[in-house]
């Protein structure tokens, strides 16, 4: 299996990004390419353009952590595992830092992944800067 990860720092609190990474549902306000999604408790169906169709499970919340865990699936990616966690962690600074890791099997989905998941957390920081 591989992993990938992605971080970035932010210039706002911990709880203020939170709002935004951590609403499982609200994935298209800030990752580039989303552009639709219908949602049902804890799964999500993400459209990212034609033929481009992903359903994410949600595995895992801690609020008080700032960590969730879901499970990706998405027919063209052929994916055996497929698992994010994303997180966002309090600097002490008035600044937080978001990680999105993944593990992946097969390994060569972390070269597609990888730029992914960066493009996505740039996503992010942009998301705070508007």
């Amino acid at each position: 299996m591989a992993n990938t990860h992605a971080e970035t720092t932010i210039s706002r609190s911990a709880d203020d990004v939170w709002a935004v990474f951590g609403d499982f549902h609200g994935i298209a306000s800030w990752f580039p390419g989303v552009e639709a999604t219908k949602q049902s408790d804890d799964v999500r169906l993400i459209a990212m353009g034609p033929g481009v169709d992903i359903t994410e499970t949600l595995l895992a919340r801690d609020d008080a952590k700032r960590t969730l865990t879901y499970k990706v699936e998405a027919a063209m990616l052929n994916a055996n595992k497929y698992e994010t966690t994303i997180s966002v962690t309090d600097n002490g600074d008035g600044t937080s830092t978001a990680n999105m890791d993944a593990v992946l099997d097969p390994d060569a989905l972390a070269d597609f992944i990888g730029p992914v998941y960066e493009g996505a957390i740039a996503g992010l920081a942009e998301h705070f800067k508007a």
